[in-house]
């Protein structure tokens, strides 16, 4: 099994992960997993090219580059990746903070929605 396809399967596992502690409400984790599941289906697409990014943020960057300027990946489902990031850095270190079902139920939504445009890449 190719990189790509181990980091893509990785994106489904955190899907299912990000299920798992919604039904268990567990919001916070769940929208954690919800962008691990975007980080890792991007990630995918990268590696697919023979590109591996270090940081979250170089991931975003040239996700954007690569495959909404280059190869037309719909740009208004890309805007997922970085806002799940902001959320998943929310929850992960604001620890005041505490997500609502409606906010984790959302980007649950939007990660299904950002993994499946990206299997179409694959």
């Amino acid at each position: 099994m190719s990189r790509h396809e181990i980091a893509f399967k990785r994106a489904l596992k955190m899907l299912d992960d990000a299920e798992y502690n919604f039904s268990g409400e567990r919001y916070n984790t769940s929208i954690n997993r919800s962008y691990y599941a975007v980080f890792y289906a991007s990630k995918a697409l990268l590696l697919k090219k023979g590109i591996d990014t270090k940081k979250h943020t170089g991931n975003i960057q040239i996700f954007g580059k690569e495959y909404v300027v280059n190869d037309n990946f719909d740009k208004e489902i890309s805007k997922i990746l970085s806002e799940l990031q902001e959320d998943r850095s929310r929850v992960d270190y604001d620890y005041e903070f505490d997500s609502s079902k409606m906010k984790a139920k959302l980007d649950l939504e939007n990660a299904k929605i950002f993994v499946e445009e990206c299997r179409k890449f694959l």
